[in-house]
């Protein structure tokens, strides 16, 4: 299945591989990625996420599902990205504990991606 995102988002769609369903994995892409893709990346949802932040206020949040939960990872992909950007300059610092050593608890909350809390 192809991923999409909702209507007037178009062009959002070179950012779907950040679109990743858990923190852990949204930071493993902000790990693995460049300083340079980051940027881009930080810049272009950084201007398009007050449409995204208005487009969600206008739905329950336990609705949103496929197009739309696509967007709201992207939107909560900014938030991990925007640690490189706004206060290490760098994608994987070397002054700060491996990511891997983080396990968020809260994946398994509903709308994480990963289906309900155990």
């Amino acid at each position: 299945m192809e991923r999409e995102l909702p209507e007037g988002f178009e062009d959002l769609l070179p950012f779907l591989d950040w679109a990743r369903p858990t923190e852990g994995e949204r930071n493993d892409k902000r790990w693995s990625s460049s300083l340079e893709e980051s940027q881009v990346f930080y810049d272009t949802m950084l201007e398009r996420s007050p449409a995204a932040f208005e487009y969600f206020g206008q739905r329950p949040l336990s609705e949103i599902d496929g197009a739309d939960r696509t967007l709201l990872d992207m939107c909560l992909a900014l938030a991990e990205c925007s640690a490189t950007i706004e206060m290490y300059g760098d994608p994987a610092p070397k002054y700060v504990f491996p990511i891997s050593r983080f396990v968020p608890t809260h994946d398994a909350w509903p709308l994480a991606g990963k289906g309900a809390a155990a």
